[in-house]
């Protein structure tokens, strides 16, 4: 199973951010594209799809002594972050065991939710008609760095074919190795950041 996120990453984060607030949102789709149209099995997590800039804080429902323990050792936790090094800046941390927390880690749609559902959709239905069917005893053939977040990766299939996928998550763009095969999806210009091409090679 693959994923660019879940709970465990999210909640474990001071204040709960979603990768959407933390990478441009070129970035973020090309990084959804590798995870739909990668042979794994795709994890995609809550409010994903509808591009929710929700956070996903680390809440519970504890009483009395325990939740005094839980909130000041979460908030001890952060005290060796330069962000949190200050007692005013670790009090911003939301108390796990408030139903406030738990209410605003409800995932919401983002402003542009129609545009990322739309994404998804079509991604899906690429993954559903070209990769899925020939999954059954497809393997890895290996990887390639071609530069600082940019990397080419191959997989045969299980009717022979292979599928490439290179893409560019960095910041500087690389040379993409020469499509050779039947372009299922690009994503951006070839080798520039945020670009990700995906190919069929027979």
């Amino acid at each position: 199973i693959s994923f660019l996120q879940n709970h465990d990453q999210i909640g474990n984060r001071a204040l709960g951010e979603r990768l959407s607030l933390l990478v441009d949102r070129e970035r973020m789709r090309a990084a959804t594209a590798l995870l739909l149209l990668s042979p794994q099995i795709p994890l995609i997590f809550m409010g994903d799809s509808e591009g929710s800039r929700s956070p996903f804080l680390f809440f519970t429902d504890f009483h009395d002594e325990l939740a005094d323990a839980v909130r000041e050792g979460r908030r001890g936790e952060f005290a060796g972050f330069a962000a949190f090094s200050n007692d005013k800046a670790r009090a911003s941390i939301p108390d796990p065991n408030d139903p406030g927390t738990f209410r605003r880690s409800r995932p919401e749609p983002g402003p542009d939710a129609e545009e990322w559902r739309s994404f998804y959709r079509d991604l899906l239905a690429l993954r559903h008609d070209a990769i899925v069917p020939r999954l059954k005893n497809a393997s890895g053939l290996g990887a390639e760095v071609l530069g600082e977040g940019a990397v080419a990766a191959r997989w045969r299939m299980g009717d022979g074919a292979q599928l490439a996928i290179t893409f560019n998550l960095g910041h500087q763009p690389v040379q993409f190795p020469a499509a050779d095969g039947a372009l299922l999806f690009q994503l951006g210009e070839a080798g520039e950041p945020a670009s990700l091409c995906a190919e069929i090679v027979p």
